[in-house]
């Protein structure tokens, strides 16, 4: 110390001297701490960042909601690389959270977290997710302390877990999947094979196909084949449908259970064969279209009916082609307007589709075919042709044997009503409805034996017999053959015969008569004639006001 200095100092205190001390130890010690600090914190930063080989460690990420305002460049890229669709949360969103389950949905935490940690899904992975939320803004950092790029080490973990879960789906798939050689050397198999070669004597056969040379050629890079496996004491043989794809060593392959497909195939071609002998002994004509309406179906009787050649008919023609053979052979109606012959097929196939298309077609040389149109599944359609000439001829005689028994009974002069077993009036003739004033065009399906008496008793003057009538037609004990005879009083016509006749299969016959002319005409032409309805010709006024 110079002199100056020592003649400053000797004007100071001792409290002034001590406080100028302790100032300086003070300041001392703050800059020392604060070197130490910054000392300390400058290779942690560094060691957090870098590891011992310059390989960056840990990516930070940083949302604002759905947009990312930050991000490492190589993941950027590998976003924009991944093919992903959506957001930037969603695409990053599905590249982390394979990795690390739990990862949110949203770029949010939950209300009242802003800091959450998640870990990686294998255990050997000791990445870890980290998310802290300030306001709106999330801050992701994904940290690694493996070597090699972080966007690399993570693809590379996704690829574990990829791989993991198929050999877990692979392991657990019910069907058999394995690899070879082209030596035919099992290289690795699932469990389902390993059972399938131990309940199967014939396993060998399922690899057999893909080690002949024909097979192994490298312009057939995939082979699909079937295969039948001899079964193990009891059991039911089994079918496999065996696809193999080639590799650089050998053949990747997996065997799909048919069994239940080849049989069910079995079944329906019995159950086709089957169908195929019952409508070979059909007389009616079958024919079924496809869906794309080509005949795919017929019998004999077709080619007997529409006089088709079964060449034709094998080539498989359109329904249109079909038809239109069928109207040059006359085999159906002439169209009466040639110009919508094809809307009139149209009109015929959409009724068959709905089963609705029934029509009889009376042809020129005399026969009767009755076709109709019917749905079946898929889509197909299917045409039954019968010939009811026989039906129409005995239908036609039968009327005509009707008419004729008809045109019998009204030439008779007695009144005839017949009643069936049931008790309803089934047929009467034009001296009945005469008698009875029953109109031509009149309705006798609902007409009563107790409706029929009504009647009568209405025209009676006298109940008479009626009631004995009455009794004899409702009584089903007396089935006897001998006919009973009634006699009715009727107004306008006096006393008249009745007969009741029992006839086949429960029927009976009523008749009343013989009638006099004058019954049969009505009361008002009666009065024009001079007839007074209720007297008898020949009797005395007397004679008529007792009646």
């Amino acid at each position: 110390m110079n002199l100056s200095e020592q003649t400053s100092l000797a004007g100071l205190g001792f409290t002034e001297v001590g406080l100028a001390l302790m100032i300086s130890l003070a300041l001392t010690a703050t800059c020392i701490t604060v070197i130490a600090l910054c000392a300390r914190r400058q290779p942690a930063r560094h060691v957090a960042e870098v590891d011992n080989f310059g390989h960056i460690n840990h990516a930070v990420f940083i949302f604002d909601e759905q947009r990312m305002i930050s991000a490492p460049r190589d993941w950027r890229e590998a976003m924009d690389d991944s093919g992903l669709e959506g957001s930037d949360w969603e695409r990053l969103h599905l590249m982390l959270s394979q990795r690390f389950p739990g990862m949110p949905e949203l770029p949010e935490l939950p209300e009242g977290e802003t800091f959450r940690i998640y870990s990686a899904t294998l255990a050997d992975d000791d990445a870890v997710l980290r998310i802290r939320q300030v306001g709106t803004r999330l801050r992701i950092t994904v940290r690694e302390n493996g070597p090699g790029g972080l966007s690399d080490r993570h693809k590379a973990r996704l690829d574990q877990i990829r791989l993991k879960r198929l050999q877990q789906a692979v392991e657990k798939i019910s069907i058999p999947v394995w690899s070879m050689d082209f030596d035919g050397r099992i290289l690795e198999e699932n469990p389902a094979f390993t059972a399938l070669r131990q309940q199967q004597t014939g396993a060998h056969d399922i690899t057999a196909p893909l080690l002949r040379g024909s097979e192994t050629e490298h312009d057939q890079p995939d082979f699909t084949y079937r295969v039948m496996l001899d079964p193990r004491g009891r059991s039911p043989e089994r079918w496999y449908d065996v696809s193999a794809h080639r590799h650089q060593g050998g053949w990747h392959c997996a065997a799909q259970d048919m069994t239940a497909l080849v049989r069910a195939e079995l079944a329906q071609r019995n159950f086709v064969q089957t169908l195929t002998k019952t409508f070979a002994q059909l007389s009616t004509g079958l024919a079924i279209f496809d869906r794309d309406r080509q005949l795919i179906l017929f019998n004999p009787s077709l080619v007997d009916l529409t006089s088709l050649s079964p060449e034709f008919l094998t080539s498989r023609p359109t329904l249109i082609h079909f038809f239109d053979n069928l109207r040059d052979r006359q085999i159906m109606p002439e169209p009466k307007n040639y110009a919508s012959w094809r809307e009139q097929l149209s009109a015929l196939v959409s009724a068959a589709a709905d089963g609705r298309y029934q029509e009889t077609w009376s042809l020129s040389s005399g026969a009767t075919y009755r076709v109709t149109g019917r749905p079946h599944p898929n889509g197909a359609v299917a045409f039954l042709f019968e010939d009811i000439t026989d039906e129409i001829l005995m239908t036609r005689r039968f009327r005509q044997q009707l008419s004729l028994s008809q045109s019998v009974l009204d030439a008779i002069s007695d009144a005839i009503v017949i009643f069936d077993a049931q008790g309803i009036m089934s047929y009467c003739n034009s001296s009945y409805r005469h008698l009875f004033q029953i109109k031509e065009n009149a309705d006798l399906s609902e007409v009563s034996i107790q409706d029929a008496h009504r009647m009568w008793a209405r025209r009676a003057s006298a109940l008479g017999d009626l009631d004995q009538v009455l009794a004899r037609l409702t009584s089903r004990r007396e089935k006897r053959a001998e006919a009973s005879e009634y006699t009715l009083a009727l107004r306008g016509v006096g006393e008249v015969p009745c007969r009741v006749q029992t006839l086949v299969a429960g029927a009976c016959m009523v008749s009343i008569g013989p009638l006099r002319d004058v019954a049969l005409v009505p009361e008002a032409e009666q009065r024009k004639l001079g007839h007074v309805p209720g007297k008898r010709p020949g009797s005395t006024p007397q004679e008529t006001a007792a009646e």
